[in-house]
């Protein structure tokens, strides 16, 4: 007869859980050949073999219970997390996730062996962090980077972020720039200065219009127009400057083979936007002309 074993919500959680088909296959061989390893437990509460010990509740299979030797608490739950790293195929990120469930343990441990944590200054204690990170970096086989990126999306990511990390589906740090992303507010758009130049002369016409202007409307209306003609002068520039239209004045003669090639519904449109074009262009050929005259 199996001797009662108690459960511990703590000691069960620190386990990473099987995946489906591991779990069939232990099911399967635990079936077929009996729960051949011991059940570990201290003090009665058992601190490995959780997935056998259901098992053999489900299929009334026998097992065996072998009682372990902790002084404390912790060091159970230390022996608990050291002995999965043996035992299973882990991924990076399990492992440190696995690791970080040690954290703390080795952060209590630093306590103690500190004079008095709170005579300790700010650097040295941002020290002890990074000596702790240290240690579960060296369980998990990772680096330090890594633990603490881990230990963000743990923390702070959303449950589909977690598990695409997990999967393999998007790399940890992947996942930890997404969590970065989510973290920091987008920064606030910078202000359109000629939308808002455009919309304050909109308004001083209509002052004028209403004969309800005065001298500084009119001044900040003049710097207003100064920066749409800044803006202005920008988009011409482009527009004049622009390889392709060098391109295509040096190789007018390709122009003959548009016919074939553009498509009908087209035509209008691009007709339209040539047409306005040039009214655009004429009255800049009249500015530019005027200014050589100036002179």
């Amino acid at each position: 007869m199996n001797e009662p074993i108690q459960i511990d919500d703590e000691f069960r959680s620190l386990i990473p859980p099987l995946t489906p088909d591991e779990y069939k296959q232990l099911e399967a061989n635990c079936r077929k050949d009996g729960i051949l390893d011991s059940l570990k437990v201290w003090h009665g509460v058992l601190i490995d073999g959780h997935n056998r010990h259901k098992i053999a509740e489900e299929w009334d299979l026998n097992y065996r219970t072998e009682e372990m030797d902790f002084p404390n608490r912790q060091a159970a739950i230390r022996w608990i997390i050291l002995n999965q790293f043996g035992r299973r195929n882990l991924s990076a990120y399990d492992r440190s996730v696995l690791a970080l469930k040690l954290k703390p343990v080795i952060a209590d441990q630093a306590k103690k062996n500190s004079l008095s944590n709170l005579k300790q200054s700010d650097d040295q204690k941002s020290d002890t962090r990074g000596r702790t990170n240290e240690q579960l970096a060296k369980v998990a086989g990772v680096s330090r980077d890594t633990i603490h990126k881990v230990e963000t999306i743990e923390k702070e990511a959303s449950p589909e972020i977690k598990e695409a990390v997990r999967s393999g589906e998007i790399s940890i740090n992947n996942g930890y720039q997404q969590v970065m992303r989510e973290k920091t507010p987008p920064a606030p758009k910078p202000a359109d200065q000629a939308y808002e130049a455009k919309q304050r002369h909109k308004e001083y016409e209509q002052k004028k219009s209403e004969g309800v202007v005065n001298i500084q409307d009119a001044r900040q209306d003049k710097e207003d127009q100064k920066l749409m003609a800044r803006e202005l002068y920008k988009d011409l520039l482009s527009i004049t400057t622009k390889a392709h239209w060098i391109g295509a004045l040096n190789t007018a003669a390709d122009f003959d083979a548009l016919v074939s090639v553009i498509p009908p519904e087209k035509v209008d449109g691009m007709l339209d936007r040539i047409q306005k074009m040039m009214i655009v262009l004429e009255k800049l050929k009249g500015v530019l002309n005027e200014s050589k005259i100036r002179r």
